[in-house]
């Protein structure tokens, strides 16, 4: 992590950002207290859609249509939308992943207590010191940020998604990728064996492999990649690995936590396609 910089937040403590970038700054006390705030009955908020077309623009791409509801994720709703590249003026079809808030809670972030115990999902952000008692010290995960990061620093490896950029409003936020046409890998696994003749699912956790083992190469291990969300394209079958919030960052060749973590994953993947091959 990177020692950033640090700001005041109240009498008591501070907060340094541990991940700089060109637009990174600090929480400030009100933030912090919506993040871990008591919940009230306020509707859900999503990402405000202007900024999502100012985005898109960055990224050379024309908005064209308005959102349409996909489905829910842990975070919020997903979206898509029809887009054009602005460069070859191709029409594409985006996926926006909302990072939201409902009920007062913003689920872009989670907040842990940094002496006890907890499960390492991902990278915290920011790290809140408190001055007079360090047992109160608590690390910020922003999944948001680390979606982002990994998206873009993997994108040229067959099986990611196409990266169109993070956007950004206040404690909410959105990823745009590639929209992959095709069934949930864990919903093809349901269907009748019949059903699902047509796909070669030991070829597609080959596939899936490959994804984790090249992504960690470059320094970035997902933690969860036999139970995340696996979007098949009908016509290839080819897998896309997604939820990249759930990744920690380091060097797979040094022995050590981050090689463990690399290892384990390794080895939940062939152990979940032991188990299919019982049933498939």
């Amino acid at each position: 992590m990177i020692d950033g910089k640090s700001e005041i937040l109240s009498d008591e403590e501070e907060i340094r950002v541990l991940n700089l970038n060109d637009k990174t700054k600090a929480l400030n006390e009100l933030e912090v207290e919506d993040i871990e705030g008591p919940s009230n009955e306020d509707p859900l908020v999503v990402t405000d859609f202007l900024k999502l077309i100012d985005v898109a623009k960055e990224n050379k791409l024309d908005i064209l249509s308005a959102r349409e509801i996909l489905s829910g994720g842990v975070f919020g709703p997903i979206y898509t939308f029809e887009a054009k590249e602005l460069i070859s003026g191709k029409k594409i079809k985006i996926v926006e992943r909302c990072f939201s808030e409902i009920k007062d809670v913003e689920r872009r972030f989670a907040s842990v207590n940094v002496s006890m115990p907890w499960r390492k999902d991902s990278e915290p952000r920011y790290e809140i010191r408190n001055n007079k008692n360090e047992n109160k010290n608590r690390l910020i995960i922003d999944y948001l940020y680390n979606e982002e990061q990994a998206l873009k620093n993997l994108q040229g490896i067959k099986g990611i998604p196409a990266f169109y950029g993070a956007v950004y409003d206040e404690l909410n936020g959105s990823i745009l990728e590639e929209y992959i046409d095709g069934p949930d890998l864990s919903m093809l696994l349901l269907r009748d064996k019949k059903d699902r003749q047509e796909w070669d699912v030991m070829e597609i956790f080959e596939k899936l492999k490959q994804i984790y083992i090249q992504a960690a190469e470059v320094g970035y291990i997902h933690n969860d990649p036999s139970h995340s969300t696996v979007m098949l394209d009908k016509k290839s079958q080819q897998p896309y690995l997604a939820d990249w919030y759930l990744c920690s960052r380091g060097n797979i060749e040094a022995d050590g936590p981050i090689k463990d973590k690399y290892v384990q994953g390794l080895k939940e993947i062939e152990d979940l396609k032991k188990d299919l091959l019982e049933v498939i």
